[in-house]
This record gives structure tokens, C-alpha cells and sequence, in this order.
């Protein structure tokens, strides 16, 4: 009995040291939904290599996923690795609560000279590196040549001006061959919870006519300024006066936007390469065309910079762990297969995924990238101008008055 009772005793004492030597090797990656069995199969060949870390996996989705962010920092109790989008990446480096990055993921082997400069910047605040970028992504015109076909137009060459843009964006509004209605271009009016949709859709219109929602001190309000003006009422009248946008503009976000050109109902839609992919499976049968996006005579394109970055807390239980785990996920062939766009790793392009000439246009726009302001009102910013283009689109207020009252909003903002 005496022999029976120590074996159990040793036993439980073995299984109670084996789980708490697994609680406290285990590294916690927060991974998104869609990139949950690549991050696991990535997590099993990083633990092969450092055979002292457990990796475990858990999926977010994108909805409310800085919010559950901001609470694991707030509480301390937090992961060690996140997959966070690179437009939060500052907001949540303004709490205090990331680690910085630079120096420890150097000396790691992480080749910075490799990652593109303004993926980099969104992952800067004060000067300080807060996060190591992995995806980069820019729209580029999407389109049905077939439609262009129907409609008179060279499916080989889409609209490269303004006002080749529009007038494409006429003609191929209408019902086609087969009785379906088919509207010009996808305007993001962004659904009543994403304003991150109809910005990223808008601003470039601003941008490349040399305009935007700040100055490039990213201190002066410039939204109301003529040439923004102009850009966000061209986004506008796509939808109020041209009327080559369908009826849900104001309910559409890009999942939506998508969707109508798959079952063609839209023949234009701005869109990342991953747009590419969904819509060649749902819709194989469409001849997809992309060309770079339209821009004013004379000036150059513009477009936001996408993407996903990695962060480490400053709270994370096995922070020295991450470090290791971020610079393996910054190898250039691992980013490559990782992203649903393109790496941020440039030389990670040479990957044979990213050979389809139909991603050109794709590479040609990241060329024209540009970050969102870093800095940490940019989130409030966003919400302020989606609520008055809103506005815009409705109609219950000019461009220029809806702009106007945003300035107003923003500059009060900024001086708080």
C-alpha cells in the first residue's frame, strides 16, 4: 500500500512539474482567423528549432481586435505575440505598453535595410521602433473586362486620369447583355462600423491631387483646403451626381464591394491582391484586368499603405521567447507564404507567388504608398471625417461645408 500511495504521489508530482513547466515555456501568438493554420504550421517548425518554447496559437478575428488589445495591455495580462494592423500599431504604442524593438531584434538578425522604409514608419512613435512590419499592401485598380468589352472600352487599357476614370465609369453603367444592372465603380460609403474602409478608399483622392487631412507636419488641418476639397468631392459624385455607384454605397465596405463585382454588379472596385485571389475563386469565370489607380493629369498616383505588423508587450510573460519568434517570422520566404498581400521583406517579392503579371499594378502602386499619419489622434481623426463625408454623400451638406466642419472638429482635437 505504502509503495502504491508514493508511486501516486511521485506521479502527481511529475504531472504537476510537466504542467507547470508547460504554463511557463508557453508562448501565446495572437494570430488572425484566416492566417490561424499557416501561424501554427510555422509555430511547430519554430518549436523544432528552439525544442525550450512552446508556442501556443490562438485566432482573432478583425472586428474589435484593437479593443481586446488595448484591454490585454491595460490589464497586464497579455499575450507575447500579436498580428495587429499597421494602423493601430502607433495608437497602441501611445499607451506605454509595447516593447520597443529595434536594438533586440538586431542583434536577432532581423535585416531592417530589407523591410520597405514606410512600413517602418508605421510602426514608429517618438522616435522609437514599436513593432516589426511582415505584410504590405497598396489598392490598385480592379476590373471586369468583360464589362469593358460590352461597354465599348479597351479591356487592355483602364483609366489612368481623372477623366478617363469617370468617363469609363459612365459608359459602363447600365444594363449589359443579359439585363443586369451593372454600376461603373465601387464607392465605400464604409457601413455604419468601418470608417477604415471609406478612408482608405477616400484619402488617396485627396493625396494625389495634392491635398489630404493634414499637412506633412501632420500639425496644420488642411482637409477644407481646395485641392481636398476637390478629391473628396470627385469620391462623392461617383455616387450623388455621376451615379455610376450603386444604391448600397452607403452600407458598403469592401467585403461588400467585393462581392457585387464577383456577381457583377460593379465593374471598377479599388482592391489588394488578396481581393485578386477570393474573387478568381468565387468567380472564376470573370477576365479580371487591374491597372494602377486613376490619378489627376499630370500628377502622380497615390495610395495608403496596408498592411500588418508584429508587437510585442511590454507585459508579455516570455518577451526574450517573441524576440526569437519575430525575427524567424521576418525571414523573407516566410513572410512571403504568410501574407495574404505582399511581405514587407522586399526581397521576399522574388517568391514565385508573386510572379502573375496580374499583380504588376500591384507593385507598381506600392511604389506610391504612404502611411497614415503616426499619431495617436489619428483613430479620432478618422471617425471625425468618416461622420462628415457621411454627411457629404447624403447630401445633407455640401463637400465643402462637411469638410469645413470637420477642420473645425480636428483642429479642436489637436489642440487638447
Amino acid at each position: 500500500m505504502k509503495r502504491r500511495t508514493k508511486m501516486l504521489v511521485t506521479g502527481l508530482a511529475l504531472l504537476l512539474s510537466q504542467a507547470a513547466h508547460a504554463s511557463g515555456a508557453d508562448l501565446v501568438w495572437w494570430t488572425m482567423n484566416w492566417n490561424e493554420q499557416k501561424a501554427k504550421d510555422y509555430a511547430a517548425e519554430f518549436m523544432k528549432e528552439n525544442p525550450g518554447i512552446n508556442v501556443r496559437v490562438e485566432a482573432n478575428v478583425a472586428g474589435g481586435l484593437q479593443s481586446r488589445i488595448l484591454v490585454a495591455l491595460q490589464s497586464g495580462s497579455t499575450p507575447d505575440l500579436i498580428d495587429v494592423q499597421n494602423g493601430a500599431n502607433v495608437p497602441l504604442a501611445e499607451t506605454g505598453k509595447l516593447e520597443p524593438l529595434r536594438d533586440r531584434l538586431t542583434a536577432a538578425g532581423v535585416k531592417f535595410d530589407d523591410i520597405l522604409p514606410a512600413s517602418l514608419d508605421t510602426a514608429t512613435y517618438n522616435g522609437q521602433l514599436y513593432g516589426l512590419p511582415f505584410q504590405a499592401e497598396a489598392h490598385a485598380l480592379i476590373y471586369n473586362k468583360g464589362a469593358f468589352k460590352e461597354a465599348g472600352l479597351d479591356p487592355e487599357k483602364p483609366p489612368q486620369t481623372w477623366a478617363e476614370f469617370v468617363d469609363a465609369a459612365k459608359k459602363l453603367t447600365g444594363k449589359n447583355s443579359k439585363g443586369q444592372q451593372v454600376y461603373g465603380y465601387g464607392v465605400s460609403g464604409g457601413g455604419a462600423d468601418q470608417p477604415g474602409n471609406a478612408l482608405f478608399r477616400s484619402l488617396p483622392f485627396m493625396w494625389m491631387n495634392g491635398g489630404g487631412i493634414l499637412g506633412p507636419d501632420n500639425k496644420e488641418v488642411i482637409i477644407n483646403s481646395p485641392a481636398s476639397v476637390e478629391g473628396v468631392k470627385l469620391y462623392v459624385d461617383l455616387f450623388t451626381t455621376y451615379k455610376v455607384s450603386p444604391p448600397s454605397t452607403l452600407e458598403n465596405d469592401s467585403n461588400a464591394l467585393r462581392r457585387l463585382f464577383q456577381v457583377g454588379n460593379v465593374a471598377m472596385i479599388p482592391g489588394a491582391t488578396s481581393d485578386i485571389e477570393r474573387i478568381r475563386a468565387a468567380a472564376p469565370d470573370i477576365e479580371l484586368g487591374v491597372g494602377p489607380l486613376p490619378h489627376p493629369e499630370g500628377k502622380d498616383p497615390a495610395v495608403i499603405l496596408g498592411g500588418w505588423n508584429f508587437i510585442i508587450p511590454k507585459d508579455a510573460p516570455n518577451k526574450d521567447a517573441a524576440i526569437k519568434l519575430a525575427a524567424f517570422m521576418s525571414k523573407p520566404e516566410r513572410q512571403a507564404v504568410y501574407t495574404t498581400t505582399f511581405p514587407a521583406a522586399m526581397s521576399g517579392l522574388n517568391d514565385k507567388r508573386f510572379a502573375d503579371p496580374i499583380m504588376d499594378a500591384h507593385k507598381e502602386m506600392l511604389e506610391y504608398a504612404r502611411p497614415q499619419p503616426t499619431i495617436p489622434q489619428w483613430g479620432q481623426i478618422g471617425q471625425i471625417y468618416y461622420n462628415h463625408l457621411q454627411e457629404a454623400l447624403l447630401q445633407s451638406s455640401t463637400v465643402q461645408e462637411a469638410m469645413d466642419a470637420a477642420a473645425t472638429e480636428i483642429k479642436t482635437l489637436l489642440s487638447q
